[in-house]
Order: C-alpha cells, then structure tokens, then sequence
C-alpha cells in the first residue's frame, strides 16, 4: 500500500488509508493530536510556502506490522527581507548628505555586534558577525557602524517578535553582515511595526504597521514620506530626517543637566580633569563616531546632545520614542 498525502486547514498530513484497519481485522482509535490555531500560504519567485502555527505534537500509531503518522509540517525559519535606509545625526555630514566612516578608518568597528553585550535581546537572530574584508568597501557604501532591527507585533508594538542586529553604510542602507546584502528578519508574513536602534542615538519606530511579505520590502526612514512613532521622534537637517544622537548612558533619554546627564560620562572618560584631553575607542561617550571622544573644541561630543535637546535651555530633555 502506498501513503496518501492530505492536505487540510490544518497543514500536510501523511497517512497510510485507513482501509488498513479492515485488511487486518483490527479496531482502531485515531485521536487527533495536531492543535492548529493559524497558518497561511505565500508564493513568490517561483516557489510557494504553507505554514501552521500551534503544533505541540504528532502522533503515530502501528498495527501489526503497519504505521499511521498524524502531524502538521511547517518551516522552522522564514526570513522576511527588508531594504531600510536610516541616517545618525552623529556623523551626518550636511555637505555630502552622508555619515562620516570614521570609525571604520580608525579600524575601531568590532567584527561582532555589540548590542547582546548592551543588553538587547536577539529574537530569531542576534550574535551576528561580519568578515573583516568588508570594511575596505569605501565611498557611499562603507561601513559606519551596527544597528539593531526589531519587528515589533502590529496591534501590541512593545511586544518585540524579531530582532537582530545589522550594519549601516554611509548612505544609510542598513545591510547584512556580508556588507551589502537587505536584511533577513526571521519572522512570518505579515504586518509589523520596524524598530531601529543605535548604541547612542534614540530610537525611531513606524508608526503603522509595515507589511511585509516575500518580495524585499523597501523602508526610507530618511526622507520623511513614512510617519514615525510618537512626538518629534527624528531630527530634519538638510531636508534629511535623522535619529536624534546624544543617548550616551543608553537610558533612552538625551540630557545635558541633572542626575543621569549624557555629558559628565564624556568628561569622565576623557580623565575628568581635564577638559580639553581626548580619548580613542569603541566607545558610548564618542557621539559623532569618529573615534575619538572629545569634551570641548571642533567635533566635540559634547555639543551634540545639546543640539538634541534644542540648543538653547540645558535643562530639557528628549525621550526616545517607543511605547
């Protein structure tokens, strides 16, 4: 006898006929295992997905010298592809609308992704690492820096469903860890809110859900035509829309004043005496990233964060923000 194969609301099932009760003159009871709360199906370039969701199990069950198998089949890991451009008003360069490589020239970029080490929790992806023969990519398309990815749920988006994290080029293409490819999002399709994150800037999120299928998706934070999440969640300089730099602690809050400042921890780390020494490093305090952390004179890191919180009153504040 040979297996059927059925397909069903349920996903793929393959069986040998039931008829094979009969032929052995036995009594049998099927218990049905598979609990499927929702799936769907997708084709694109040539090939076609099905996928279940909720399967805790499947069942077998023999007679004699015969099997019957129950059991829904759905991919381990599906990734969506996403071409997202995002600009840091850190290293922005106005006159050429590109980040400065800086860190990149300095040879300060590590291999592999800082943010596990921040904290951030990788869903689907995180501990990524690039070959270091990526970073002799000049021009547009050199390396400034990581960034973190998140896909956050459409009706609830302080639920994080994916995460990873990601390098960003010159122009602001955020690109795989081959140094040119659109991301891979482990995720189903669907619809998402697209969190991005850097180590020292504020976050910025869609602000309706993006959706996402098999087709590469292209998301331009950069240019104002998508709304973000929240109030003034992005900096416009040059006709170009950044992410506000200046979150040295990473507490996302930007302050110049006050218990928790951004600006001491530049002054500490220059030695705290003082102010017009200088360090070099992967570092938090180094807000323009061009490798050196600097309290006062040109590129300092110190006049961006006022810059974020409005230039003028040292007192104010601005939030990152996420729900």
């Amino acid at each position: 006898m040979y297996p059927l194969t059925k397909r069903s609301c349920w996903g793929t099932i393959a069986l040998t006929p039931l008829l094979l009760a009969a032929t052995l003159g036995q009594a049998q009871t099927l218990e049905r295992r598979a609990a499927v709360s929702a799936g769907g199906h997708g084709e694109g370039s040539g090939a076609s997905l099905g996928w279940t969701l909720g399967q805790t199990a499947s069942a077998t069950y023999e007679a004699s010298s015969e099997m019957i198998t129950a059991g829904v089949q759905q991919p381990d890991r599906v990734f969506l592809s996403l071409d997202i451009r995002v600009l840091l008003d850190g290293p922005y360069q106005q006159s050429n609308s590109l980040m400065s490589d800086g860190l990149r020239l300095a040879g300060l970029i590590p291999f592999n992704e800082p943010y596990s080490d921040l904290g951030y929790q990788g869903i689907g992806g995180g501990g990524e690492s690039f070959p270091s023969g990526i970073l002799v990519l000049d021009g547009p398309d050199a390396i400034v820096d990581w960034v973190w990815i998140e896909l956050r749920d459409a009706l609830h988006p302080a639920h994080v469903v994916s995460a990873r994290a990601a390098l960003v080029q010159r122009d602001g293409d955020v690109v795989d860890r081959d140094g040119s490819s659109a991301i891979g999002m482990s995720a189903l399709p669907g619809e998402y809110h697209v969190a991005v994150h850097h180590r020292n800037h504020l976050p910025v999120m869609t602000a309706a859900p993006v959706a996402l299928g098999w087709a590469v998706t292209p998301l331009d934070l950069s240019t104002g035509m998508i709304d973000t999440y929240g109030l003034d969640a992005q900096r416009l300089r040059g006709g170009r829309w950044l992410l506000w730099a200046g979150d040295v602690t990473g507490n996302g809050v930007v302050q110049y004043t006050g218990p928790g400042n951004d600006r001491d921890p530049i002054l500490q780390a220059i030695g705290g005496l003082v102010p017009s020494a200088t360090t070099s490093g992967y570092m938090p305090h180094d807000v323009n990233l061009d490798g050196t952390v600097k309290y006062t004179g040109q590129d300092n890191d110190r006049d961006p964060i006022l810059q974020t919180i409005g230039g003028t009153v040292p007192t104010n504040v601005r939030m990152g923000q996420l729900p």
